[in-house]
């Protein structure tokens, strides 16, 4: 069985090795069944082998970042995401990676639905610079052949690093890191505001301050990635999609920009694996959805000091829908917790906000709390016509209503009119 360092990060998963499998569909089936078991398998025609299902439940990310509860853990990515850029080490390039012969059609590439528009990496960590400023962020790539293929582009930072190298008729140097720590990936995932690299951020929750520069772009990456892919984002697009988000629909087909390969590195130091992140299902949820969890819970914590945790739940896909538990001190703040959650992730459409004592992983609580303690009339606030998520099929290009529930009980009422009664 080979090994990766990710694999090891984890403790407590099954890991099954599935051999060799089909390049469509085969692994959508078998992870969305065992969210509790890591693959490692290889898919035919790629010489690179895959693994899927690193971090799939809250106890895989309370083992990954050595804490205890969802305080400590936003806490620790708080604290990373506003500390200033650790002094990294600079190692030598070639201590770490070498380059690598084959080409795109060596690299797992999969089709996970029968309605995706062609083969797919997930798990792409893409590594751009304007000026002195660096950016991580994850994006889809469709191979379109053995050095090209074409990536989704939304209007966040790479975007605005792309459309700051167009304006001057370049093409915009990347590395996409492959097979990267899980912690790197989170915070790849979490878009800090522009100018804070996300390796940062991953530097300091894992005291890993070891960094190289690629060959040919000088970009810093992570010494412990198992694939780097040199390339530029050209100016030339090529249609992308159609695709299966993390809504588990089809994000429809789109012209976007083309990737040309330079160079491709494969580390020496382990046997190096790709990891693969299968759309819609349980590892889609923790990596789409976790990143955003912190900035959301400090975001409230300004305006609601009583904050307990924050949810962005599996029925919203990680994405659209966030549960809000707070300790209500004053009336308001329930409204104001609402605000503040859509001001932190303006993709969310729904925000229901709980009192402490409603479980936020129990949706028969949560819909129990709005059973018992919503007045229609006074506790539903929707928001007309605000910017929202371009993924919501009721969005109209990405402009929506939005809705805040107060869950909570008036606090001019005893608590004793609105519990509910345990077994004796």
């Amino acid at each position: 069985m080979l090994v990766h360092p990710a694999i090891n990060l984890v403790s407590g998963k099954k890991i099954e090795d599935l051999g060799e499998i089909e390049t469509e569909y085969t692994i959508t089936r078998i992870s969305s069944k065992n969210p509790d078991t890591l693959y490692i398998y290889r898919v035919k025609g790629a010489k690179l082998p895959c693994y899927s299902n690193v971090i799939t439940t809250r106890k895989d990310l309370y083992n990954l970042s050595q804490v205890d509860n969802d305080t400590e853990l936003y806490e620790k990515y708080i604290n990373a995401i506003n500390s200033p850029p650790p002094k990294y080490s600079l190692e030598l390039f070639e201590d770490y990676y070498e380059k690598y012969s084959g080409s795109l059609k060596d690299i797992p590439f999969i089709k996970f639905y029968r309605e995706d528009g062609g083969y797919y990496l997930t798990g792409s960590i893409v590594i751009a610079k304007w000026n002195n400023i660096h950016n991580a962020s994850i994006h889809r790539i469709m191979r379109l052949g053995p050095r090209r293929a074409t990536l989704r582009i939304v209007p966040r930072h790479l975007y605005y690093i792309v459309k700051k190298h167009a304006e001057k008729r370049e093409d915009t140097p990347i590395a996409v890191i492959l097979g990267a720590h899980p912690v790197f990936e989170l915070a790849a995932a979490t878009s800090p505001p522009l100018g804070k690299y996300e390796l940062d951020i991953y530097a300091r929750i894992t005291g890993d301050k070891r960094v190289v520069e690629t060959p040919i772009h000088g970009l810093k990456v992570p010494v412990n990635a198992s694939v780097i892919i040199e390339g530029r984002i050209t100016q030339e697009e090529a249609w992308e999609g159609p695709f299966v988000d993390i809504l588990r629909m089809v994000d429809k087909k789109r012209l976007q920009p083309v990737l040309e390969v330079d160079a491709i590195y494969v580390n020496k130091k382990h046997d190096p694996m790709v990891h693969v992140i299968v759309p819609g299902y349980h590892e889609h949820y923790m990596f789409m959805g976790f990143p955003k969890e912190p900035i959301i819970y400090e975001s409230v914590k300004k305006a609601v000091p009583g904050v307990k945790s924050v949810r962005l739940t599996r029925g919203g896909s990680s994405w659209l829908h966030i549960i809000v538990s707070i300790e209500k001190t004053r009336e308001g703040e329930a409204v104001n917790a609402g605000m503040a959650a859509f001001t932190a992730h303006p993709s969310a459409k729904l925000v229901i906000v709980i009192d402490h004592d409603i479980d936020v992983d129990d949706p028969f609580m949560v819909e129990w709390a709005i059973a018992t303690r919503v007045k229609p009339s006074e506790d539903i606030h929707v928001i007309r016509r605000t910017r929202g998520s371009t993924l919501d099929p009721r969005c109209d290009e990405g402009v929506c209503d939005k809705v805040i529930i107060d869950a909570t009980k008036p606090l001019s009422e005893p608590w004793t009119k609105y519990r509910m009664v345990k077994p004796s």
